[in-house]
């Protein structure tokens, strides 16, 4: 007879992985974010101070802020557990369910996704929203109904940015000397201009390789494609993640930011090209959508996921006031993972017979109808939006 597992995810087959478990997927995790921290470093440190931008110490900060990222996230759910938990008020109980309850990685993520200057105290109450109120209260480590570090992050987003850029914003101090960048991030920038144009949105910033090797403002650890794409490849050989989740996210937001394009008439595929690599969405698609307790846990429902958080990445980016887009669409995607993975399972279940064709057809007709909704709105106001600008009407 099969057996199957049951509690919470993260799951790891045994027969492809021999005495493994969710420890090995964590400890593969940790590596994949290796290239992430590296590139953080690069580009924020070692660049900066062969520029003549900083001194040596200045060179070390990107490590130490996310080493302090790290730190304050286990610092936090050290505090939970003691005071919660009698007998983790020892050192050995405590480290012991610090290891299973992987502390760390929440807070290594959200100092990748923050810029290089925010204030120390704003990473410390991000791991502490992140960590506690997304997380433990929700009864800890596979509980938790969105993703630590997403929690934290959106907090920061919208209820502390003006002290983060206060302190110095999205730009390392090589890139404040650049007068193109105008203390904006790319994807800020269009959100202002609303102007479909390469020289306007892409050329300040150099060229699309620029964004694909990540030499962009924003995030320390999210902006460079080419660093996302060797934790891919390794977190998939490794089976961490699912290899065609981050490829359908990325594809729907090409698909759908080419259309706007063809509506606009004269956008052609940088535009798409620029959609996929700008932002946090390669980070989002590489080590947020593909995390196994938020997201459904059935390939079908992973599927839709995956669609779902295209069209609303396209709708809340290019129809809506929020910039970025990837953060918001992934935190209301995860309060319907439960209800689409059991939906899916259902589906899955049945083989496609008539039982369950009206459960395909809603689900399609609502990715249609928002896919729809987010292409021709944002068409038709960049369309509007063309003629003034070439007009000079609009600076």
């Amino acid at each position: 007879m099969a057996r199957f597992a049951g509690g919470k995810a993260p799951f790891l087959r045994i027969s492809e992985q021999p005495n493994q478990g969710t420890s090995t997927i964590m400890r593969d995790f940790m590596i994949g974010l290796t290239p992430l921290i590296l590139f953080s470093w690069i580009k924020n440190g070692l660049l900066v101070y062969l520029d003549g931008n900083s001194n040596f110490l200045e060179m070390l900060y990107p490590l130490f802020f996310i080493f302090v990222g790290g730190l304050s996230s286990m610092l936090m759910e050290a505090i939970f557990f003691y005071f919660t938990d009698k007998e983790a008020r020892t050192l050995k109980p405590l480290m012991k369910k610090l290891s299973t309850s992987y502390a760390l990685i929440p807070g290594l993520i959200l100092a990748l996704m923050l810029p290089m200057y925010t204030p120390i105290w704003v990473l410390m109450f991000g791991t502490f929203m992140g960590n506690i109120i997304g997380k433990m209260i929700f009864g800890g480590f596979g509980h938790n109904i969105w993703n630590p570090a997403l929690v934290g992050y959106v907090v920061i987003k919208f209820s502390l940015m003006g002290i983060v850029n206060g302190a110095g914003g999205y730009l390392n101090p090589s890139e404040v000397l650049i007068d193109a960048y105008a203390g904006a991030t790319p994807l800020s920038m269009f959100s202002v201009d609303k102007v479909l144009s390469y020289d306007a949105i892409v050329k300040p910033y150099g060229s699309l390789w620029s964004f694909f090797i990540g030499l962009t403002p924003g995030g320390i650890g999210e902006t460079s494609a080419l660093a996302l794409l060797v934790t891919y490849l390794w977190l998939s050989f490794r089976k961490v993640i699912k290899w065609f989740t981050p490829l359908i996210y990325v594809g729907t937001v090409f698909v759908l930011s080419w259309l706007i394009g063809v509506i606009v008439g004269d956008a052609g595929l940088w535009f798409p090209t620029y959609s996929i690599l700008s932002g946090g969405l390669m980070f989002g698609a590489v080590l947020m959508i593909t995390e196994p307790v938020t997201t459904p846990k059935n390939p079908l429902g992973k599927v839709y996921l995956a669609l779902m958080l295209g069209v609303l990445t396209v709708l809340f980016r290019y129809v809506g006031e929020l910039p970025e887009g990837v953060a918001s669409s992934i935190f209301v995607m995860n309060i319907f993972a439960m209800p689409v993975d059991k939906y899916t399972a259902i589906i899955r279940a049945n083989r496609w017979r008539k039982p369950v064709l009206g459960k395909v057809a809603l689900l399609t007709g609502l990715l249609l109808v928002i896919g729809f909704y987010a292409v021709f709105k944002a068409g038709k106001l960049y369309t509007l939006l063309l003629p003034i600008f070439q007009t000079g009407g609009l600076s």
